[in-house]
């Protein structure tokens, strides 16, 4: 309550941000990955060592004077409802904003796919996605891009493989209110004439929209006890990737997505899932083909 001594009944500490949830996501799921980025300070070796602890490699850019931020997320159970704080991110130099540019010029010449997700600190011109995405582009690795607002917007002019926007950052693109699906799918087909194969488009609980050059997919998740939604969509995003790169079909890898997802929601950490739960939440899952 507002002006009363809160206390807490639990407190846990899990990886943070959209890359790194993706990361120990895909780990766990048996997908050997690499995270990078820029880390820093105590924050930083925390963070290093969580993921590390989930079995995914660490190649990170380290920078002297810079402190990794830190998250807050405050569940009320009573009213099944969260609020969360995210402190302000350093200011990044040029130098370093190099650095990743090279580190993602390296992984990029290894990998088969590479993912470049989450807000991004001060210091980075709003072109940094597009840059990051032609450089993987050109060195072979397909890119998925999971951002917002003008990073996303300048993101796709490089033709990213796969994105996944929200109801809201797919609005910010498209410069208008899109709530209604089938202007949703109409506008996502107008994206993959840019080059991008396929629009992944979260509709937050109702489910999602798959949009190809093929095929649209309405998908309907399952009713669960939600308990945090907090990166369900960066599990999402993991869990279809993982299929995806297992040769599984686009419909199969989102519908084992959405399923993962949900059994997320259930759970308090922000990367935590249940593959068990998850299997049996399948069955629950429709798919409507639209034409």
């Amino acid at each position: 309550m507002p002006g009363e001594n809160n206390r807490l009944s639990d407190f846990k500490i899990d990886v943070g941000g959209k890359g790194t949830h993706a990361a120990a996501v895909l780990s766990d799921l048996g997908v050997d990955n690499v995270a990078t980025g820029i880390l820093g300070g105590d924050n930083g070796c925390k963070l290093q060592r969580l993921l590390a602890a989930r079995g995914v490699t660490c190649d990170f850019i380290w920078k002297e004077g810079y402190e990794t931020r830190t998250s807050y997320i405050v569940i009320e159970r009573q009213y099944s409802r969260h609020f969360m704080l995210t402190e302000e991110g350093i200011n990044v130099d040029a130098e370093t904003v190099d650095k990743v540019k090279a580190k993602v010029q390296e992984l990029s010449r290894k990998c088969e796919y590479m993912v470049f997700s989450g807000g991004v600190p001060p210091g980075f011109n709003k072109s940094i996605y597009r840059e990051l995405i032609e450089i993987s582009n050109k060195h072979g690795a397909k890119s998925v891009l999971d951002a917002s607002g003008e990073f996303l917007k300048e993101g796709i002019i490089s033709a990213p493989y796969m994105i996944k926007p929200n109801c809201d950052e797919f609005s910010q693109i498209a410069e208008k209110n899109m709530q209604d699906e089938r202007e949703i799918a109409d506008y996502a087909k107008q994206l993959l004439e840019k080059g991008i194969c396929v629009v992944a488009v979260s509709l937050d609980r109702r489910g999602s929209l798959i949009v190809t050059k093929e095929k649209i997919w309405r998908i309907y998740p399952p009713e669960v006890n939600t308990v945090n939604t907090v990166g369900c969509g960066d599990v999402f995003l993991a869990a279809a990737l993982k299929k995806i790169a297992d040769k599984n079909s686009l419909d199969e890898s989102f519908i084992f997505a959405t399923a993962l997802s949900a059994t997320k929601a259930m759970q308090i950490k922000t990367s935590k899932f249940d593959l068990k739960k998850a299997q049996e939440l399948i069955k629950k899952i429709k798919i409507k083909e639209w034409t």
